[in-house]
């Protein structure tokens, strides 16, 4: 009883700020959208001054049994008015919330970014002062997206599609219903404050577009921001609320706002429409910042969080189809728009619903819109033992590289390439002992089933990677002189990025099972002769023994990984991971022969099939041929081992001083007795 009354009594002091302060610029007679300078710095100041007040008020030392033994001041009580419509009915205790919410996202429809910036960094205040009231808050930050939902419907009902809806619009009497229908039950606000909400914050927006859900989004994630950095309670219940708030997305209506498509609403029901080009892309921008932070990872490590994560996986497709409805857009604009939906690929990625249907769509749509970077030149890299490093491990040499292919369009490409690798190897390890099940034969999201799936789309997934192999690799060999080539250009596309650069290694360690996936298949295929030759050529004992070359065998550059925040986890995961294949594959770490017999081998078998198909079309053409390391044939093979073991057991001494110091940030112990396991069998050898 005592808490809800300190409720009341913040709730009415905000209200009374908010609306004494600002509603007199909203109601009787607003300005125009476009506001004159005068106007503009008149709303300004006001702003200022509930923002100054409000900030005041969370400094100030509260005295609690003061404020208990004041008389109490609610909605319903003859100390406050609330100034809402008199027609408005709102639960007792409600009424305050709704019109604080409305009153500041109705300045959201000034033209002026000033003013709506203003009045976003007051309700980020407000959500802040009310944390200390956990259903005053989650209904606050629900009544914000409700906003959402009201703004986008509002706004798309309102394009001229037909003569009936302006004017059904012009008598304000778009129907409420899409937007209650598109709210699940879930929310905790009777649909009469949802209803009544929606009506006074028509009454109080002055130009409805979407730049106004743009500013809302902004609002919510900066909210986001703060209960992260502040480690608040409250930041699961934001992510549970917002995430289903997003699932509620009208998409198709979503669509129309963001193709930059404006309205224009005065209070005397004119209409006009606005395209502006250089607001293209501002919503879609604004709602891939705010998912890349909610899907943040470590975020939700429970069940309940997985499950809602799943959930959002869904939303993907829907993402994707942004591209496609902003073909035209600036070429800077693309680049954001695809890293922000390749980031929340990449952060879901760990919570995909265990069904290939949703696996297979991710794929296609990799394939179908991210096809340039997929296919794009990586083999313009030449790395070559000799020539990849210039006194820096992270100096990257490049040959013939055009301005075009820039930084960004390498991350673009890193990207892509880890999540078109990740997804496919998934998939090829459906079937029977997989715990992703088949369910092509009800997919309603590819709408039609994979073509031969037979309840398995582990052939898709072999197919896809052998054919993008062969086609980014394979048929460009010319000029490269070793299948080793290949590994240290791929590698060293991704030593810009240490973050990256340790995913995608973690990944290539589960190169071979796509060997052993087609090696088990009752169908033998020659077209996935490419997939065996991926799983040789990225061996990962061979490619560990690459990622030491690349960093000059510099064990320093590893205690710096193991010890990094960002990637020191993914570093000791990927050498204990190696380390173990290392004692398991001995011989194969100590002689890189049986490494190249076995690239020779597949090769052949590759050439021979290549041959066959050239004298059934009658053709004469020969295939390209893959070399198996010629330039590193003259020198010692043994140099190779020798120096990895150097570095190793450099490390090894490194991380048991520091242990032994107290300087090392975590226990690395396991890698320790791993590095010992290793020193052994080199003393053995």
């Amino acid at each position: 009883r005592r808490r809800r009354r300190r409720e009341r009594q913040q709730l009415a002091r905000l209200c009374d700020l908010v609306a004494g302060s600002l509603l007199p610029h909203l109601e009787p007679k607003p300005p125009a959208p476009q506001l004159t300078r005068e106007d503009e710095r008149r709303i300004l100041l006001a702003l200022s001054r509930v923002s100054k007040a409000i900030r005041e008020w969370e400094e100030e030392d509260d005295d609690e049994e003061r404020e208990l033994d004041q008389e109490l001041i609610s909605c319903s009580g003859e100390g406050h008015n609330c100034c809402l419509p008199a027609n408005q009915h709102f639960d007792d205790g409600f009424s305050c919330l709704a019109n604080i919410i409305s009153i500041l996202v109705g300045f959201f429809g000034f033209c002026s970014s000033y003013v709506k910036h203003s009045a976003g960094n007051i309700l980020i205040a407000i959500s802040n002062a009310l944390m200390k009231f956990e259903i005053v808050w989650t209904q606050s930050l629900e009544l914000v997206w409700i906003a959402v939902h009201t703004v986008s419907t509002y706004a798309c009902g309102a394009l001229p599609s037909s003569v009936d809806s302006i004017s059904c619009f012009r008598k304000g009497s778009i129907c409420y219903s899409s937007v209650m229908e598109s709210l699940s039950d879930d929310i905790n606000i009777s649909k009469t404050n949802i209803t009544s909400f929606m009506e006074v914050l028509q009454l109080r927006c002055l130009d409805i577009n979407g730049h106004m859900v743009a500013s809302l989004f902004r609002v919510l994630h900066t909210i986001l921001k703060f209960l992260k950095h502040s480690d608040s309670e409250l930041k699961s219940d934001f992510i549970f609320i917002s995430i289903n708030h997003i699932l509620m997305v009208p998409w198709d209506s979503y669509y129309q706002l963001n193709v930059g498509e404006f309205v224009n609403l005065g209070k005397d029901g004119a209409f006009s429409l606005n395209n502006n080009s250089a607001q293209l892309g501002f919503l879609s921008s604004s709602l891939l910042q705010l998912l890349c932070s909610l899907v943040e990872q470590s975020d939700l490590e429970d069940t309940n969080g997985q499950d809602i994560y799943a959930k959002l996986a869904d939303v993907i497709p829907k993402l994707v189809a942004i591209l496609r409805e902003q073909q035209d857009a600036p070429e800077s604009l693309s680049q954001y728009l695809k890293h922000k939906i390749l980031m929340i690929m990449m952060r879901l990625r760990p919570y995909m619903q265990q069904d290939c249907s949703h696996v297979v769509c991710w794929l296609k749509l990799l394939r179908q819109h991210f096809q340039d970077l997929l296919h794009g030149p990586i083999l313009q890299h030449i790395a070559r033992p000799e020539n990849c490093l210039d006194g820096s491990p992270f100096l990257l040499s490049t040959v013939g590289l055009g301005e075009t292919h820039d930084k960004s369009t390498r991350h673009l490409q890193r990207q892509v390439m880890y999540l078109f690798l990740s997804i496919c190897i998934c998939l090829a390890y459906t079937g029977n002992d997989s715990a992703l099940q088949c369910s092509c034969k009800r997919d309603r999201i590819l709408g039609h089933r994979v073509q031969d799936c037979s309840d398995h789309c582990d052939c898709f997934g072999l197919s896809e990677i052998s054919e993008w192999f062969q086609r980014c690799f394979l048929d460009t060999i010319f000029g490269l002189e070793s299948s080793t080539d290949i590994a240290l250009c791929f590698l060293q596309l991704y030593m810009e990025e240490d973050d990256m650069l340790f995913s995608i290694l973690l990944q290539l360690l589960d190169a071979p099972l796509i060997s052993l996936k087609i090696d088990s298949m009752e169908i033998k295929c020659s077209k996935l002769i490419g997939g065996k030759l991926f799983s040789s050529i990225f061996d990962p004992v061979h490619v560990f023994h690459l990622l030491l070359l690349l960093l000059h065998y510099d064990h320093l550059v590893l205690v710096d990984y193991l010890i990094s925040k960002d990637v020191g986890v993914h570093c000791a995961q990927y050498l204990l991971r190696c380390l173990r294949l290392v004692t398991q594959c001995w011989h194969s770490f100590i002689d890189d022969s049986i490494y190249e017999a076995k690239i020779d081998k597949l090769n052949f078998k590759r050439q021979k099939t290549f041959n066959d198909a050239n004298s059934i079309s009658g053709s004469s053409i020969e295939g390209p041929k893959l070399g198996s390391a010629c330039h590193t044939k003259s020198k010692n093979k043994h140099q190779l081992f020798l120096n990895a073991k150097a570095c190793l057991l450099s490390l090894k001494r490194t991380l048991e001083d520091l242990h032994k110091k107290g300087l090392f940030p975590y226990n690395p112990k396991p890698l320790l007795k791993s590095l010992a396991r290793f020193e052994e069998l080199c003393e053995q050898d």
